[in-house]
């Protein structure tokens, strides 16, 4: 496989230099220096318990694209993030090559046979040839993207013919079928602080309408879309989905910090003694048991022509 030194890098001393922000550590600015999340163990925290979600709430899929999995080569993790959905995806096809790619290197050292991880900016040109992966899975990495057209397309010229793209997003805003979010005013200034971080920093945290469309100028086929409630707290009177919320509030209450800090001090550079009010607020908000509030993921997966 030819390589070019556009996106991928080693590990040099550069990118291991990680950022110290009030307290939470943060990928090497030799990347876009606003990428809101930290990458240290608390966030990678969270990640793992956001998968794990996903997976009761995908009914134990680690995709929903129709793939053959005679056809299963080559797969491309992108934002891989710790890397458990590529760990998990090796050891589910062993005969399979896996590679996840994320800005950081905060993957384990111990990882099966077949999976190997890169440094790699994917909002760069991609190095890899055209045709390259059968299969190509993104997950969460909304906040990252400027342009989202683009990113697909790299990811259409490196599918190879008959292959499948899949991207999983979601809304970063609570939502109430009951009006229960009423209940805690304070829950709307959580998908404001996105709405109008996304904004300053050019890269939209809402992706839904984008996400579909960018299917669709990159030229795939056979394009699918399907909507999930993720219900933040065990209030569901389905028990699968009291499970993911569950945990999805778990996740989010285990590193509301660090989700969010980056944006209100640094890009949207709110007064920083508001801050930890408006914390304690959203935590107290999230333990209301009156309050039914939830999230949409939104996934779309579309087929590179033959």
């Amino acid at each position: 496989m030819c390589r070019s030194p556009s996106s991928t890098t080693s590990i040099t001393s550069s990118i291991l230099e990680y950022r110290q922000i009030r307290g939470r550590t943060y990928h090497s600015d030799k990347f876009a220096i606003n990428y809101f999340l930290p990458n240290d163990d608390q966030q990678l925290e969270s990640e793992d318990l956001s998968h794990h979600y996903l997976m009761i709430l995908f009914d134990d899929q680690l995709f929903l694209a129709p793939l053959e999995k005679n056809r299963l080569h080559r797969v491309l993790d992108v934002g891989t993030g710790s890397g458990i959905w590529a760990i998990e995806f090796a050891d589910q096809f062993p005969n399979t090559s896996v590679l996840g790619t994320d800005i950081s290197p905060c993957q384990p050292q111990w990882v099966p046979p077949n999976v190997r991880f890169e440094i790699d900016d994917a909002t760069l040109e991609w190095t890899w040839n055209a045709d390259h992966f059968d299969f190509i899975h993104m997950r969460y990495i909304v906040g990252g993207i400027q342009d989202w057209t683009a990113l697909l397309k790299e990811a259409y010229r490196c599918c190879a013919p008959g292959g499948w793209v899949e991207s999983v997003e979601y809304d970063i805003e609570f939502r109430s079928d009951d009006g229960s979010i009423e209940l805690e005013p304070g829950l709307a200034s959580f998908g404001e602080l996105f709405r109008e971080a996304g904004k300053v920093l050019n890269r939209p945290f809402f992706v839904q309408d984008i996400q579909q469309q960018s299917f669709d100028e990159a030229g795939f086929i056979d394009k699918t879309m399907r909507r999930y409630k993720i219900p933040i707290g065990p209030w569901a009177k389905d028990r699968k989905l009291a499970d993911v919320g569950r945990i999805a509030g778990v996740a989010l209450e285990n590193d509301l910090e660090g989700i969010t800090q980056m944006l209100w001090h640094n890009v949207l550079q709110r007064p920083e003694n508001e801050y930890n009010v408006w914390l304690a607020t959203i935590h107290k908000a999230l333990r209301n048991p009156k309050v039914h509030s939830y999230m949409i993921a939104h996934v779309v997966y579309g087929r590179k022509p033959e």
